[in-house]
């Protein structure tokens, strides 16, 4: 599995040298920076973000294992069987790393409640990176560097085609999908120690089963989108240790990913190497945890409908109105409208502030059929109205507002606007809030002393000696 042993002596890349992406090719500067980059490359603030995100990725991981959604997964992962390499999140029980990239990939993205920011990078990359961890006796620290990697991987490839991403969405690709696979091959080629030439067969490679489409938004077939891209990055990855012939050009070579997805002047390879190994993308722009457990489109809506809630005391039957304000374009995502099936709930901006406006609350109970279709939250469905805005235009921040009034039985209107949701880098989350996510979410599989455990090891997670550590701590 391992590379050249060589690779220690490689010296770290220039600044120079990474600006000239399009001289060197994307592919190229990619893997170099994959292959020769350790933790002590990384800055603290990094690393302490990194780690954040990987605890809460995690959590919501361990969350889907008892969703019905999360026991089908496990149970196809159980049935196809597979040399005893990896281990599946709550669950002692060990199956190919291929097989357990994509279980864990696919139950971290189920319930979509991991991080968001430039689509959904940890989900992909971190199941990727634990894949190989174990047989490889990779370090927590390992596993900390391997998963920056692929996240400042999938911001790069993602930034150099952003201009392009809104067509790719409205054609119905996913960018999760898109990036991930390439980022998750670049996380578990830290791990499996690739060499740059190995590393840029294997990000190629993974880059040929980029997809993902957006049509499965709202259905239980978008989780497995992730999982698709962590098994992608480690089979990759496995191959290309073994010296698999395969194109080293497959992001920026004529028929590569980036011609293929966003076609010629849709791109800029120049911002790839840009900074990279100095500025790190999990800091700034970074990534937004999730306060709902729902599609992002939704959550500056729903923090402003609880700050109303909160800030007035307003109680469900006092309320004759709750309107929102939206680009007709975020509709094409949270698209659902008074949705019958609690899962689709997730993806319909009505429901969810139904439901914020019925409990002052959104939670993982928000989304059972059962739920959906009561009396009381069909009655709130009733009272919720979207507007849309054609004439606000085109630019992302116009795109993304989305205030909120609710209308008083007395007469009063109360609107607010939120900008920077809870849990996003510009209104981040504290320790203790993060941890309570974490707590809500693991403590469906994991109870007292093991539970605690498994905080302390994500917590500490630099300073193991092995990942088997962490591992041990997050199975039943």
């Amino acid at each position: 599995m391992h590379g050249h042993s060589a690779r220690a002596m490689i010296p770290q890349i220039s600044t120079q040298e990474c600006m000239g992406a399009i001289a060197m090719g994307a592919t190229t500067v990619l893997s170099e920076f994959a292959s020769r980059t350790r933790c002590s490359d990384i800055s603290a603030e990094a690393i302490a973000a990194t780690k954040r995100h990987i605890l809460d990725c995690t959590g919501v991981g361990l969350a889907a294992t008892v969703e019905p959604a999360g026991r089908i997964v496990l149970d196809v992962t159980r049935e196809q069987g597979g040399t005893p390499q990896a281990r599946v999140f709550g669950f002692d029980r060990r199956t190919s790393a291929v097989s357990a990239a994509w279980a864990n990939g696919s139950l971290s993205h189920l319930l979509d409640f991991d991080d968001t920011g430039f689509s959904h990078p940890t989900a992909c990359i971190l199941p990727a990176a634990l894949a190989l961890s174990e047989e490889a006796e990779a370090s927590g620290a390992d596993l900390v560097a391997a998963v920056c990697i692929g996240l400042e991987v999938f911001e790069r490839m993602s930034l150099s085609g952003r201009s392009h991403e809104p067509e790719l969405r409205r054609r119905g690709f996913h960018p999760t999908s898109l990036y991930g696979c390439s980022a998750a091959a670049a996380a578990a080629g830290s791990i499996a120690k690739l060499d740059p030439g190995q590393m840029a067969v294997a990000i190629g490679l993974a880059a040929a089963n980029a997809g993902g489409l957006t049509q499965h938004f709202g259905t239980w077939g978008k989780g497995i989108h992730a999982g698709n891209s962590a098994r992608a990055g480690v089979t990759s990855v496995l191959l290309a240790a073994r010296n698999y012939f395969a194109d080293p050009d497959g992001l920026d070579g004529d028929y590569g990913f980036y011609s293929a997805f966003h076609g010629e002047g849709n791109f800029d390879l120049g911002k790839v190497g840009e900074k990279l190994g100095t500025h790190w993308s999990i800091v700034d722009p970074g990534l937004t945890v999730k306060r709902y457990p729902c599609c992002g489109g939704n959550l500056r809506a729903l923090d402003a409908a609880l700050g109303l809630i909160e800030e007035n005391r307003i109680r469900f039957d006092d309320v004759a109105k709750l309107e929102v304000d939206v680009h007709p374009d975020l509709l094409n995502t949270v698209r659902f409208h008074k949705p019958t099936q609690g899962f689709r709930g997730k993806f319909s901006l009505d429901y969810v502030l139904a439901a914020m406006l019925l409990d002052a609350r959104v939670d993982l109970d928000s989304f059972a059929d059962e739920y959906c279709n009561a009396p009381r939250m069909r009655a709130s469905l009733d009272k919720v109205q979207i507007n849309t805005h054609p004439e606000w235009g085109d630019d992302q921040a116009s795109r993304r507002k989305s205030p909120v009034t609710i209308t008083m039985k007395d007469g009063r209107n109360l609107t607010k606007m939120v900008e920077k949701v809870r849990g996003s880098p510009g209104n981040p989350m504290t320790r203790d809030e993060l941890v309570a996510k974490y707590h809500g979410c693991a403590s469906r599989v994991l109870e007292g002393e093991r539970l605690e455990r498994s905080i302390i090891a994500l917590e500490n997670l630099e300073k193991l000696a092995t990942v088997g550590e962490l591992m041990d701590s997050l199975t039943a």
